[in-house]
């Protein structure tokens, strides 16, 4: 279970995307995941890479995927601190859309 912006794994930050209407555009060496979205009216693509059950870095969800996004760190730390699935459904960034 992540932990503020500790202890994400590769399911974590997909769940997260997945609610933010991110999908999947493509694979690379299967262990590259890049998955596309769009947020504040902007097209965004952020690569996932597939570590099992390892922990992604902080430095790397940081700097890497977070900013990427382009959801706020905050909406990243809540959604941690909710714990449950179905309180962490009640949070949503409103800048993010389903890609039409």
């Amino acid at each position: 279970m992540p932990r503020y912006l500790k202890n994400w794994r590769y399911k974590d930050i997909v769940a997260f995307l997945k609610q933010h209407f991110f999908i999947l555009n493509y694979t690379e060496r299967s262990s590259h995941y890049y998955y596309k979205g769009f947020v504040d009216n902007e097209y965004r693509e952020v690569e996932v890479q597939y570590h099992a059950s390892k922990s992604i870095s902080p430095k790397c969800l940081q700097h890497d995927i977070i900013l990427k996004s382009g959801i706020p760190k905050e909406y990243w730390k809540d959604w941690a601190r909710a714990g449950n699935k179905k309180a962490q459904r009640e949070i949503q960034y409103e800048g993010a859309k389903k890609i039409k």
